[in-house]
């Protein structure tokens, strides 16, 4: 007498179980359609690893500096904002040296530049441990490092949003 009722509270409170889980909605992987109209008007461009800020629009730094001055400063704050905007909350910022100096001291300068990047887009809200940082010293260049006008391209920042 007392197996049946047990037996039939299981079976409804495991049909409630299967019942509740089917009304939750799955996270959406990838961007949406707005989140990618607004990353490629800030100057995004679509790469390997996701958008990434680049050529167009990097965040340029002057020899062995790691602060950024105003303009950039408000070129991230623009990033940041425009970002957390559409919901983008989990960026990557990768730091960049020249060739110049010695490889440890470029790959710790180059982190130190991608930390500057980090703090300014904490400022308009974006939550620290959602900002991945990689300090690549000068093993990315994007230009020839045998020119003053190459090395000053390869003084830079990437803020980089996974597609996924």
């Amino acid at each position: 007498m007392f197996t049946f009722p047990a037996r039939l509270f299981s079976a409804l409170l495991m049909i409630a179980v299967l019942a509740l889980t089917g009304c939750q909605t799955a996270p959406q992987k990838g961007l949406t359609p707005a989140q990618i109209a607004v990353l490629k008007q800030q100057g995004f461009e679509a790469t390997d690893e996701g958008w990434e800020f680049g050529l167009s629009g990097k965040v340029l730094f002057g020899s062995d500096i790691e602060s950024l001055n105003n303009q950039s400063t408000e070129i991230v704050e623009r990033i940041g904002k425009a970002l957390l905007g559409v919901g983008i909350e989990r960026v990557r910022v990768d730091g960049h040296t020249d060739a110049s100096g010695k490889e440890t001291y470029n790959q710790q300068l180059s982190l130190r530049r991608a930390k500057s990047v980090a703090k300014v887009l904490t400022t308009v809200g974006m939550k620290e441990e959602n900002i991945q940082l990689r300090g690549l010293g000068s093993s990315e260049p994007v230009a020839s490092n045998d020119t003053a006008a190459g090395r000053t391209e390869n003084r830079r920042v990437s803020i980089v949003v996974s597609a996924d």
